[in-house]
């Protein structure tokens, strides 16, 4: 049950605080019978999540305003669900890991299901009280419908919403996440995630046949992590440390898998051209299947 406070309004306080305690403690129960980094696959840890996990976090933000303190505290709580599943420190980023994953930031979600919430609301059926209040409620300033109309999402739907159908909010909706990460590849910090496939899908580094240390490889290349919890020096090359930069030269990467050298990070640019389907023709599946062998040769 959602909390209220006196005078019969929503605590969206007391709803991020209650919501965050129950998925935390249901991840802890989780990452106890194998979601955890020496458990199951990143792919079935990140559904877990996003299908029992998530949704604890997400019950009655469709209907709440929420200030910027308690959305950073569901991206903390996010992050620390996700660090869970790679064993990552909380200093580390969780861009990457969400990308790979197809996970949407907290802030996107709440946008998102804010925008369903008022996108079903205007088709309800004739009998139902919202369907009788919505022409009064929708244009009133400092209404709480009103109030949830005013988020990011929601921004981008046409003036004629009535005729709007589910094909055109999810269009409108894959935009709006596209937009998203195009400001995040371009922001500060954003390195690791530029080098990602810069599509809005599940990587197919996490399903496509392969052993688990070569798809422990792929990951840890996108993460930007090497062997050690530190920057180490590199064997070959001790007054340097061993980082992606480094390796590429180091070992010869173009050369190796018979790339130009105009390409920076030739690693990264294979892992992004990689099938996204099951089904590939024979020539493409001949390609990787002389190349690959050679990209497992790399460090991490």
């Amino acid at each position: 049950m959602a909390p209220f406070k006196p005078g019969g309004h929503l605590d969206p306080e007391k709803l991020v605080q209650s919501n965050i305690f129950k998925a935390m403690s249901t991840m802890n129960v989780l990452s106890s019978i194998g979601i955890n980094p020496s458990g199951l696959s990143k792919l079935l840890c990140s559904r877990f999540y996003a299908q029992i996990v998530r949704p604890q976090m997400e019950y009655g933000i469709a209907i709440n305003c929420f200030n910027h303190t308690q959305i950073k505290s569901l991206e903390e709580a996010q992050d620390k669900c996700i660090y869970k599943i790679y064993g990552a420190s909380r200093k580390t980023s969780t861009k990457v890991m969400l990308h790979l994953a197809k996970l949407p930031t907290m802030r996107e979600r709440v946008a998102i299901l804010q925008a369903q919430f008022l996108f079903r609301s205007l088709s309800l059926p004739e009998h139902t009280p919202l369907y009788r209040l919505i022409l009064h409620i929708q244009y009133t300033r400092g209404h709480h419908w009103y109030n949830l109309s005013k988020t990011a999402l929601w921004r981008l739907m046409p003036p004629t919403i009535t005729d709007f159908d589910t094909r055109g909010f999810r269009a409108i909706k894959k935009k709006f996440l596209h937009s998203n990460l195009e400001k995040e590849i371009q922001g500060k910090n954003s390195r690791l995630l530029s080098s990602c496939r810069p599509t809005i899908t599940l990587d197919p580094i996490l399903w496509l046949p392969m052993t688990h240390e070569e798809r422990s490889r792929c990951i840890r290349w996108h993460l930007g992590w090497f062997p050690g919890a530190t920057p180490k020096p590199c064997p070959r090359h001790p007054n340097n440390n061993l980082s992606r930069r480094h390796s590429i030269n180091c070992l010869n990467m173009h050369r190796l898998l018979c790339m130009p050298e105009t390409i920076a990070d030739p690693i990264s640019f294979l892992l992004s051209i990689l099938p996204t389907c099951t089904s590939v023709p024979s020539s493409i599946a001949l390609s990787w299947t002389c190349r690959w062998p050679r990209y497992m040769f790399y460090p991490p």
